[in-house]
């Protein structure tokens, strides 16, 4: 008997310590500097949040400013929409922001994308800028290879590429933590969050107490895990994906991402600018803000070259397509010549010859794109083809950067089916 009661003891207190949720400490408390940055979270907190249901799952997100250019902050993997809040006071003056949190039920990539689609729809945003951290990160690059049109500009902060190596490293975790208590594993957290996420940050008191005051569950845990290794086809090379100017942000410290993924990342996108932060761990846009929100808003205000040539290559286009002489010739230097062969031998157009004849010619009925190009500093090469009925024209197009406008200096073109 006394066994039966001790054992029915034991289970009884396993079963409550399993139930137990994880606590959650209060960043006002823990925090005793009353100063700008405690003062703009407790602003933010204050201003209320929109709900939208997606697929039976709710999703809490903010959206705030006035500008015509929208920021989309994508938060990391135990992070929720007030994780930017240093970002959202330093740039809702300038442009509209939305900062999302990932609903506990959100476990894939194609899930939380579906998501955030259905905010922007809501919030009636086309383009925008997307800036992610570390799980944001990831997720920011899926969104560039799923609908790059609509991505202007991307940050991938802190992060990683697409790979095999978290979850071969988390094999054994993964298979754990479903049978461990929510507050044993908040407490392996805890752990890992004194031993090494502050110290890499310098020890920052803002980081210590602000970290444990985010939401935090089992479940919310396992399928964050899930997006994080969520595999995706990465395809930078892709014109759509390369014509978007990226940013990647790290740090030379930081403790969650193994300097083999930080290498590869910047393998994958060789084309993205890149910044440093020096000892500033994972969090730099929290602990770091001031230098990340610099580095973030120098990025923004950035002229986006590929855009630039486009409007050059958009008056060729549009000059042919109309018999706009004007418009034509406005995309070409003055001393552009044109290439092609004719006869086996090489044929060198003037461009005054060109644009005599496309005025007999008149306007065409064409379809045009650009198939693929490349910029490096002031000079470019873009591949183009205007599609005819019964055939087509491929051309090879080299720009100039002259006294800040692109021209095309000379286009080498030949006929196809």
């Amino acid at each position: 008997m006394y066994f039966k009661i001790s054992l029915a003891v034991i289970i009884i207190v396993l079963i409550i310590i399993y139930l137990i949720p994880a606590p959650q400490a209060n960043f006002f408390k823990l925090y005793k500097t009353d100063n700008t940055i405690s003062k703009s979270l407790k602003k933010l907190q204050a201003k209320p949040t929109k709900k939208i249901m997606v697929d039976g799952v709710t999703w809490d997100y903010y959206t705030g400013g006035n500008g015509t250019k929208t920021i989309l902050f994508l938060h990391g993997m135990g992070g929720a929409y007030d994780l930017w809040w240093q970002q959202i006071a330093a740039f809702e003056k300038d442009y509209k922001v939305i900062s999302y949190t990932l609903p506990e039920k959100i476990n894939s990539l194609k899930k939380a994308s579906e998501g955030i689609l259905a905010i922007l729809k809501k919030e009636h945003v086309n383009k925008f800028y997307a800036v992610g951290t570390s799980m944001g990160g990831y997720i920011t690059q899926y969104l560039v290879n799923l609908i790059p049109n609509r991505v202007e500009k991307a940050v991938f902060g802190n992060t990683f590429p697409p790979n095999t190596l978290i979850a071969q490293e988390n094999a054994t975790k993964s298979k754990v933590i479903p049978f461990l208590p929510e507050i044993l594993i908040s407490k392996l957290g805890e752990k890992k969050l004194n031993n090494e996420l502050i110290p890499a940050s310098k020890n920052s008191k803002l980081l210590k107490a602000f970290l444990p005051s985010l939401p935090f569950s089992k479940k919310q845990f396992m399928n964050r895990y899930s997006v994080v290794i969520d595999p995706f086809t990465a395809n930078p090379t892709s014109y759509k994906i390369k014509r978007i100017p990226k940013l990647i942000l790290e740090s030379d410290n930081d403790p969650l991402i193994q300097p083999e993924l930080r290498k590869k990342l910047k393998e994958l996108y060789s084309d993205a600018k890149v910044y440093t932060f020096h000892n500033e761990g994972h969090f730099p846009y929290i602990n770091a803000s001031n230098e990340y929100n610099k580095v973030l808003r120098d990025f923004l205000n950035e002229k986006d070259e590929y855009l630039e040539v486009e409007k050059t290559i958009a008056n060729y286009f549009e000059g042919r397509k109309n018999a706009n002489i004007t418009q034509l010739q406005s995309a070409f230097s003055n001393d552009a010549k044109l290439y092609t062969v004719k006869e086996n031998t090489e044929l060198i157009i003037p461009l005054k010859s060109y644009l005599d004849k496309v005025k007999t010619d008149g306007k065409q009925k064409v379809a045009t794109q650009i198939l693929d190009g490349d910029i490096t500093g002031n000079i470019a090469n873009f591949k183009t083809k205007f599609s005819y009925s019964k055939f087509s024209y491929t051309d090879y197009l080299s720009l100039l950067k002259i006294n800040n406008q692109w021209k095309i200096i000379s286009k080498t073109f030949t006929k196809t089916k």
